[in-house]
């Protein structure tokens, strides 16, 4: 059996700790990433894995990660945050719309350009070595709307924008970039209070497994530009594309 090499990023908890399970399961060289040292390297550790710290919102850890380590077979690009602790019900303000510019770079930061970085400073090495999977970990409030907090939106939006635009191009090369776009799903970024709320209005929240599910898919299908939906009790399926302008 080939053993693939495996990088994902935020990958000590959560989604990215369920991703670097499956695949170091499946006999692959996973290395996981994070800012998380103490939870990261426990993990590592447990899985046989390797850990390294990255900040995926510097350019020089990046390019340090990437001339320290062969290219890379499949990577997934899963760190991300939202604005504040709760992150289905708006909180309430005397503010039309409450702006914080250090939480705004905070997010805009860790959910863009750690998604941008990582694809400047790893797609070209891998297409040199034959082409790769680079996995983008968005959201559904980068397809819908999302009232409770607009910038995690905004950066989602902006997130499945650059791989729609970018896919083609990287594709030539063998190298293909999509998306998986989660509901909400059981994880430190959904807390207690936004579960509860969320299954009040009679959805229910996905589990890890689920979307580890579409990252499967998304690594076996190799469908360019592909923005994997993972909703409750439906199947895992891409998003329909815009109709083209006549």
């Amino acid at each position: 059996m080939t053993q693939h090499r495996i990088l994902v990023t935020g990958g000590a908890s959560g989604i990215g700790a369920g991703i670097a399970r499956h695949w170091a399961n499946m006999g692959d060289d996973v290395l996981i990433a994070d800012v998380d040292d103490a939870l990261g390297t426990a993990l590592a550790q447990e899985l046989g894995a390797t850990y390294r710290h990255l900040n995926v919102t510097s350019e020089g850890e990046w390019k340090q990660l990437a001339s320290q380590h062969k290219p890379f077979d499949v990577v997934f690009l899963n760190a991300g945050v939202a604005s504040g602790e709760n992150i289905f019900a708006a909180a309430v303000t005397e503010s039309v719309f409450e702006f914080d510019l250090d939480n705004y770079r905070r997010v805009s930061s860790i959910n863009i350009d750690g998604v941008v970085l990582g694809v400047a400073h790893l797609a070209d090495a891998m297409a040199k070595n034959g082409g790769g999977d680079i996995v983008v970990t968005a959201s559904m409030a980068g397809l819908f709307p999302i009232q409770a907090d607009p910038i995690y939106g905004l950066t989602k939006h902006a997130v499945l924008g650059f791989v729609k635009s970018l896919a083609p191009t990287l594709i030539e090369h063998n190298v293909c970039l999509s998306a998986i776009c989660p509901f909400f799903v059981d994880t430190p970024l959904v807390n207690a209070e936004s579960q509860a709320l969320i299954r009040e209005t009679g959805f229910d929240i996905l589990t890890v497994d689920q979307v580890i599910e579409a990252a499967q898919t998304a690594v076996a299908e190799r469908s360019a530009g592909s923005q994997w939906v993972i909703f409750p009790g439906l199947p895992v399926t891409k998003a329909p594309e815009p109709a083209l302008l006549p």
